[in-house]
């Protein structure tokens, strides 16, 4: 009888052990990665800002190009790394393209618009919604 209980106990106790890691490993929140070096991307909205600061609101909407075709152009590279924070930075610039694009362009909206996109630069984690 007591092998019987001796053998039962070891088999219960690492399955038990086991399964309780996995319980615990499956609902702990996954680890994102980070999007990596954005500076490039920092420094042509600084720009962009310096001349929408200035009323060259042309100008910005030129250099405003600069930034989404470099952003487009890494998209396949930065996009896999961190879908959701890529995203947040994503809604930002459309925010601020279609800000600077319009027919007639607000400068308080071109400048709140970047002034969201370059703190989703620095924080992607959190939307600019």
């Amino acid at each position: 009888m007591r092998q019987i209980f001796l053998a039962l106990a070891l088999i219960i106790a690492p399955v038990a052990a086991f399964t309780g890691f996995e319980l615990y490993a499956n609902n702990a929140p996954a680890k994102t990665k980070d999007l990596g070096d954005l500076s490039s991307f920092k420094t042509i909205v600084a720009d962009v800002q310096a001349l929408a600061s200035k009323g060259d609101l042309t100008a910005a909407a030129k250099r405003i190009t600069d930034y989404e075709t470099a952003w487009d152009q890494a998209e396949s590279a930065i996009r896999p790394l961190n879908p959701n924070d890529w995203n947040n930075i994503d809604t930002a610039s459309d925010a601020a393209l279609k800000a600077l694009r319009q027919s007639a362009p607000s400068a308080d909206n071109v400048n709140k618009t970047l002034a969201t996109l370059v703190a989703v630069l620095n924080h992607p984690a959190q939307s600019s919604q």
